[in-house]
């Protein structure tokens, strides 16, 4: 009993160094008299385990990397102050932060009040606008309610409301067009004969 321990101990190492501690919980979790393919799978068990960890890890380090530097631009800009308080650094906001900050609050949107005019042709807009223009973007989705459209995903809405061209021109000056597209249906083509009821 004994040689056949040993002989399954030295199969399961002899492609692989690892851990002391990883083997004897691989082995302790298979149970006594267990067979190779149990200790390898409660193993590969364990690593998976280790590797997700190792991950998160890593992920949790490259976040504070950047946030560290996120905060050493800020404080190079001025926006912030540092100072050690009970062995610890604190930070707050500076006058130049806070004046920056009431900037970027009122910096104004356009109003988006803009004359309705219905049209038959159903019209499709579709947008993508990324994170960093979240403002840009709930600007453009209350817009587009108040035109009177309603939105089939969170991106996609569809109404029946003409354009106004002063609405076109506000995306240009927010700088996000690029992110819009916008489509007029003017052929019912074959969805409208797949969904008639003869």
């Amino acid at each position: 009993m004994r040689g056949d321990y040993l002989i399954k101990i030295l199969d399961f190492l002899k492609d692989q160094a690892i851990s002391q501690a990883d083997f004897f919980a691989a082995v302790l979790a298979s149970g006594y008299g267990a067979s190779m393919g149990r200790v390898d799978y409660e193993y590969a068990k364990r690593e998976k385990i280790s590797e997700a960890r190792k991950f998160k890890r890593e992920e949790l380090r490259i976040r504070k990397r950047r946030l560290s530097a996120f905060l050493s631009k800020m404080k190079r800009d001025g926006l912030i102050l540092e100072r050690i308080k009970n062995e610890d650094t604190e930070i707050r906001i500076s006058k130049k932060g806070k004046q920056k900050l009431l900037e970027l609050k009122n910096k104004k949107m356009p109003e988006g009040k803009y004359k309705i005019q219905g049209q038959n042709n159903p019209v499709i807009i579709s947008f993508d606008i990324p994170e960093k223009m979240r403002r840009k973007r709930d600007w453009l989705r209350d817009v587009i309610k108040n035109l009177g459209f309603s939105m089939i995903h969170q991106s996609l809405w569809v109404g029946h409301a003409k354009i106004p061209k002063e609405f076109v021109a506000d995306l240009e000056d927010l700088k996000i067009l690029e992110f819009v597209e916008i489509f007029e249906i003017s052929k019912s083509g074959t969805l409208k004969k797949l969904t008639e009821v003869d």
